[in-house]
């Protein structure tokens, strides 16, 4: 386990953020444009034809976060970006945590069901396809799952550099702000981390359940417990999480690409569907982690 979008940014992120306004619109596209990139080059060639022919003209990236810019028009989609699981808890329990069928779980995987139905109607399903690459995204940020009873963290008010964040924002974008790292070094070394591991078939491995609780785990085991008592979040608490985020995102890419090459294969079979369900084992303690490629010279 090693490298991932939310957390790649976090690593280099123990810089003095650039400005305290939470600017998410642009951040948070840049992250989902990293994993839609890094996905998009290990497509197979019919998934790649099927994405031109859904929305000609873009790609991947470029449409990565059009479920974010139409949250103002379409506010009832507000709840598909996240689901809310008790950190006390074990299990995804959807008649609890998901009543309706609205939250990141079951949209995306209804959105997959959707993309892979080709009696659908195109505009539907190149729909589905922009929401399948950012749901993806998002269910891979911990504090979209696991929760404190605080929002995912929303209502976890700190300081940074002197600055006032809450605990979500700076999972989600505040860390990547101060790393000033160009997208297209993040998307070259997650690419080839990903060409260097040889254990892809088995982080590809399991359901939208599995790979949610698994962001629940880390959102438990990682974002709540390192962040100081003192709610002012200095060096070391990026020290700590930073080779977990990273790998967040390799995580996040990878599987897109997994789910993109099944869904739009021709003949595939349903995908699993999810119910109270386990994750694989939480991950292995950090000191079995090795160092971030980022501290490598370029």
């Amino acid at each position: 386990m090693r490298r991932c979008v939310l957390a790649i940014m976090l690593l280099l992120g123990a810089a003095t953020p650039a400005r305290a306004d939470h600017d998410d619109a642009f951040w948070g596209q840049l992250g989902h444009r990293i994993i839609a990139r890094v996905a998009a080059a290990r497509l197979t060639p019919a998934a790649r034809l099927a994405v031109r022919d859904l929305i000609p003209g873009e790609t991947l990236a470029s449409v990565a976060s059009w479920a974010d810019s139409i949250r103002p028009s379409r506010p009832e989609t507000g709840p598909w970006h996240y689901v809310n699981i008790p950190i006390w808890d074990s299990v995804y329990r959807p008649k609890t945590v998901c009543p309706d069928g609205a939250c990141v779980i079951a949209m995306l995987e209804k959105e997959i069901a959707i993309l892979r139905d080709r009696s659908k109607p195109r505009s539907e399903r190149a729909e589905a396809l922009k929401w399948v690459v950012h749901l993806m995204g998002d269910m891979h940020q911990p504090l979209h799952v696991g929760d404190r009873g605080d929002r995912g963290g929303n209502d976890v008010k700190l300081t940074w550099a002197g600055k006032p964040w809450t605990l979500h924002s700076i999972w989600d974008t505040g860390l990547l702000v101060a790393t000033g790292v160009p997208e297209e070094r993040f998307v070259v070394e997650i690419g080839r981390t990903l060409d260097q591991r040889g254990d892809l078939a088995t982080l590809t491995r399991g359901s939208i359940v599995d790979w949610a609780m698994e962001s629940h785990d880390v959102a438990r085991d990682v974002a709540y417990p390192f962040l100081p008592t003192s709610l002012d979040v200095d060096p070391s608490y990026l020290a700590k999480v930073r080779v977990i985020l990273e790998d967040r995102v390799l995580r996040a890419s990878v599987r897109l690409a997994k789910v993109l090459n099944e869904a739009l294969a021709k003949g595939a079979a349903p995908p699993p569907r999810g119910g109270a369900r386990r994750a694989p084992p939480p991950p292995p303690p950090l000191s079995s982690f090795p160092s971030s490629f980022f501290l490598l010279p370029p």
